[in-house]
């Protein structure tokens, strides 16, 4: 299995998710500090869930597959904003797959028969780490986010369509 950690051009650096997970298995999780792009992420071997997410949007597109993401908070009952999470997932076939390389946990390719059955997988394992909390998701959509961005920015963006599960 051949994977580059540079290119000069459009080329995706891995050629399947699989690949993808493989190269990512040598990322180190770092807190959340300011949004990373794609290529700050490989260069350094680390980000946060959000800035991996940005690295795996960028990377499966590049493979032809149409990979989205999602944002969940857990807010507290004065409002308060508390854990975050981002992940990305994919349809292939007639199946949808959670791609998740930040959350330990899970790490891994998980394969659903429907987005609401991944969404209803996820968001009970986000609830789980937040007994107590509200819990909110909503797109994550790069276009709307700025490289550099802090983290109450992110969120701000975030919450714009966030809804409450």
């Amino acid at each position: 299995m051949k994977i580059m950690f540079s290119r000069k051009d459009n080329n995706p650096r891995t050629s399947s998710p699989y690949q993808l997970l493989y190269l990512m298995s040598n990322f180190e999780y770092i807190n959340f500090d300011t949004l990373m792009d794609s290529t700050e992420v490989v260069n350094t071997l680390s980000g946060s869930c959000h800035d991996q997410v940005m690295f795996e949007l960028d990377e499966l597109s590049k493979q032809g597959l149409n990979p989205k993401a999602k944002f969940l908070i857990a807010v507290d009952d004065n409002g308060t904003g508390g854990e975050t999470h981002s992940f990305v997932y994919y349809p292939e076939d007639s199946d949808l797959f959670w791609f998740e390389n930040a959350w330990e946990d899970y790490r891994g390719i998980h394969e659903f028969d429907t987005e609401q059955e991944m969404l209803d997988f996820v968001i009970d394992a986000f609830m789980n780490r937040n007994p107590g909390k509200e819990i909110y998701i909503a797109d994550f959509d790069p276009e709307n986010h700025i490289v550099g961005e802090d983290l109450q920015t992110l969120v701000d963006v975030c919450m714009d369509n966030a809804i409450q599960v």
